[in-house]
């Protein structure tokens, strides 16, 4: 914390207390202590740089900096600011001096390997400024990566409509969506803007339903001993017995976990208890407003221990680079060119014509394309190239993403000339925006080599960013051991961990209808990774059906069945199929349960337990 004030006095802010009760402002000597702490602890890899805001203290600001450049271990320093939003002219005044000084400090940090990044709040689309994008744009296309963290506050921006508008214009400036916090902080005077649980997860449903896939933020709550994603490595387990407003909470902690740095939180029996499988669960003042979203307590399970089957490793490499498409439509679409995968959503090959163009112009609901085809989009760059200049004359395209798995398994193909290219189709512009990203894959994380560290520099200098969808694969990287260290590296390397597919990807489908996944497996790498990584680190874990995608346990229903997985698709019904094709009928494999939301099976899942995250 380098200062106590700050220009916005939200209400559900955690931190008020520090400026209503006049706390002084750390001192320069302060600062050189926290580094000097900071350097003699290895394990920091992070650094949060906050207040009030830090930027209402220059000396503290560029003391902290110019001090933690120098701390090796420290690999990316984030500084988190509410005045991007509602104080805007503070980057702009004394000839934009705090947008060219952390311009130059990026350069001086990515000499040494780290990464600067800015963190701020947006939490209503009345929020949001022609100067708060331009801000936003100006970062991230000088290789700074902002990301934006929302709570979720009742009557204010609780509904699915509101947070979607919201984070659609977020998106095209540039910016990450990182985390909506449910419920806001349990502090004085918030009881106002407290929403039960079974509201955010409602909400969170219609974004899956209705917001792109990049943009749907982690629903997150920060509980006494640290955070938990719901229904990946948390969930709610049970009401409090002594006190009604207060609710049990699964976290993916450990007692060992604080050892070597904090006092023993377990022996805060009022706070946390050491449950069966292990793990500690918080005490946190909520109401979950759904009876049926307690699952209770799981059992102790032995983490998975294997080797990686090299072999298999191998030949899926080559699988995989053999046909990049997905050849998967949601929905009935003029031409095998073009795939409709989500309502905001197609994939067109290189090879689409005016025809899927024409489908793409005439839908105002998708603002991302994916260009994948068989070949790699860096070897079809000159047809990719006219796409995308077409695509730019569409407004409601805010976004196109290139697969690219040359950018993993032959990263040289990025030649200067390749990434100048690029930079030039990316258009992060306040009007009429069209962002330009790189989607690869990851198998392993022995993939990930410096090149890829360099390559990723050198695409998000120029506003570009790179992003890893990981398939889940047994007896190859199915531990939590393995995601664990593909994650770190991933952010080590720059690349944004988007997300583990558990089951549905044309690789996954022969591989894993012979070697399933198990849920636990699932459960054990989402806490593991939670537990031991950044929370820039932290993947969504999703199951891509015939019907579309779902986040685990969160917007689906795991169902058992004779030791198979079927999963009901809570986000969709008819009509948000019928919205995108008239002609639409449910496939025969679907079932309907009594809400009318369907039902379909999944292969390559299993579950070793009665327990279901659901």
């Amino acid at each position: 914390l380098l200062n106590m004030s700050c220009p916005v006095y939200c209400r559900f802010c955690f931190r008020k207390h520090k400026d209503l009760r006049n706390q002084t402002n750390p001192t320069e000597a302060d600062v050189r202590k926290a580094v000097e702490y900071i350097n003699n602890s290895p394990t920091i890899k992070e650094i949060v740089i906050t207040g009030g805001d830090p930027f209402l203290n220059k000396k503290n600001m560029m003391a902290a900096i110019d001090g933690l450049k120098e701390v090796p271990h420290v690999q990316a320093l984030r500084l988190a600011t509410r005045s991007i939003s509602y104080y805007p002219h503070l980057f702009y005044a004394n000839d934009a001096f705090w947008l060219n000084y952390l311009k130059r400090k990026n350069l001086e940090l990515q000499e040494k390997g780290k990464r600067l990044e800015i963190a701020t709040h947006f939490i209503h689309p009345d929020e949001i400024s022609l100067e708060s994008l331009d801000i936003i744009s100006d970062f991230v296309k000088n290789g700074m990566a902002v990301y934006v963290q929302t709570p979720f506050l009742k009557g204010c921006n609780d509904e699915g409509p509101e947070l979607t508008r919201l984070f659609s214009l977020l998106r095209g400036a540039g910016a990450e969506l990182h985390y909506i916090y449910m419920p806001c902080s349990p502090i004085h005077g918030n009881s106002v803007y407290w929403a039960p649980l079974s509201k955010g997860i409602k909400a969170y449903t219609y974004l899956r339903a209705h917001l792109s896939d990049r943009i749907i933020p982690r629903l997150c709550t920060a509980t006494p001993i640290g955070k938990m994603d719901w229904h990946s490595s948390g969930w709610a387990v049970e009401q409090d017995k002594q006190d009604e407003h207060f609710l049990w909470i699964r976290t993916p902690y450990t007692p060992d976990y604080f050892k070597d740095f904090a006092e023993r939180v377990d022996k805060k029996i009022d706070v946390v208890r050491v449950n069966e499988e292990g793990t500690l669960d918080a005490r946190f003042m909520a109401q979950v407003g759904d009876e049926s979203l307690f699952l209770g307590s799981r059992k102790p399970k032995s983490p998975k221990k294997q080797d990686t089957d090299l072999k298999a490793l191998e030949e899926l490499r080559t699988i995989a680079l053999s046909n990049q498409r997905n050849p998967l439509s949601i929905v009935s679409t003029p031409s095998s060119a073009l795939f409709r995968v989500h309502e905001t959503r197609v994939e067109i090959d290189t090879d689409a014509d005016d025809k899927d163009i024409a489908y793409i112009r005439d839908d105002g609901k998708i603002t991302d394309v994916v260009i994948a085809s068989k070949k790699d989009g860096v070897e079809c760059l000159f047809k990719a190239a006219a796409l995308i200049q077409k695509l730019q004359e569409i407004h409601h395209v805010n976004a196109v993403r290139l697969r690219s798995l040359k950018f993993n398994y032959n990263p040289e193909v990025y030649t200067k000339g390749v990434i100048d290219k690029l930079g030039n189709l990316n258009r992060l512009t306040v009007v009429n925006p069209l962002r330009l990203e790189i989607e690869t894959q990851f198998l392993h994380s022995s993939e990930i080599k410096p090149a890829h560290k360099r390559l990723t520099r050198a695409l998000n200098n120029r506003g570009i960013t790179v992003y890893n969808n990981t398939p889940l694969l047994s007896a190859v990287n199915d531990t939590a051991d393995e995601i664990h260290q593909l994650a770190y590296a991933c952010r080590s390397t720059g690349i944004e961990f988007h997300h583990v597919y558990m089951a549905g990807l044309p690789l996954q489908k022969e591989w894993s209808e012979k070697h399933p996944v198990d849920i636990q497996d699932v459960i054990d790498i989402a806490t593991r990774v939670r537990k031991d990584g950044s929370g820039r680190e932290i993947p969504r874990y999703i199951i891509l059906t015939e019907l579309g995608e779902v986040d685990f346990g969160l917007t689906s229903k795991m169902i058992g069945d004779n030791g198979r997985v079927t999963v009901k698709l809570l986000p969709y019904d008819l009509d948000y199929f019928k919205g995108m094709d008239k002609a639409f009928s449910w496939p025969a494999t679907v079932k309907l349960d009594h809400d009318d939301k369907p039902i379909v099976p999944v292969a390559g899942l299993t579950n070793s337990t009665e327990f279901f995250i659901s």
